[in-house]
């Protein structure tokens, strides 16, 4: 089954782009802590269940990676937009509180200006359905799923069990520096004409690659 993760902030919807380009089985899994679902990760990783392929697009596709590592069994292989296989240092731990404290203090609103006004995501169009969220239950989010705080994934991508594909905007600055330390060992393909969003920015040619790798 392929099993389609959205991102922090994000919402099912923003797979239909892709999804509509497609010819396989498929289904979308809310992340924890939005939407009301609960933080629970046990009860999203019960959701996810056997013999998936999973894409998961950013923050989904970093819990994509834990789930593989966690259940090599149950994964067949791993299409990953934009995501980020950890990231150490009490640095990005601040950023994040910092983040986190917006959300409590000032709500959606305001969060939502200040996150999208970051390079990564130029130029993209805020859904302000977005603002259906809890706030305070995406601190929360924040805090416990930072790729700061999950365990380091790098030194264990080359031991997974399942192939794995990379696919970043060639537009996203930060995450190319990613991508590039990946493509020394994995199948990466470059976005055009895309940031950090790839999967709503250029849905065309996410969905081609992502069939390509099915």
């Amino acid at each position: 089954m392929l099993t389609f993760l959205h991102g922090f902030l994000g919402m099912n919807e923003d797979w239909e782009g892709i999804i509509e380009r497609l010819s396989a089985p498929y289904r979308c899994i809310t992340l924890p802590g939005h939407r009301e679902r609960c933080l629970d990760l046990n009860d999203f990783e019960d959701e996810i269940g056997n013999d998936v392929t999973l894409v998961g697009y950013s923050m989904g596709g970093r819990l994509a990676m834990h789930y593989a590592k966690k259940y090599p069994h149950r994964v067949k292989k791993l299409i990953l937009l934009s995501a980020n296989p950890g990231e150490e240092g009490e640095k990005r731990l601040q950023q994040d509180e910092k983040w986190a404290r917006l959300l409590e203090a000032e709500g959606m609103d305001r969060f939502l200006d200040q996150w999208y006004a970051q390079s990564l995501f130029a130029g993209l169009h805020i859904n302000r359905e977005r603002r259906r969220h809890d706030p305070l239950m995406l601190a929360e989010v924040i805090r416990k799923f930072s790729p700061a705080r999950l365990p380091n994934l790098w030194p264990e991508l080359e031991n997974f069990s399942c192939p794995m594909m990379f696919l970043f905007g060639e537009n996203d600055i930060k995450y190319r520096l990613i991508g590039e330390r990946l493509q020394e060992q994995f199948p990466v393909a470059w976005i055009p004409t895309s940031g950090h969003a790839i999967h709503l920015e250029n849905p065309k040619k996410c969905a081609r690659y992502i069939m390509e790798a099915l």
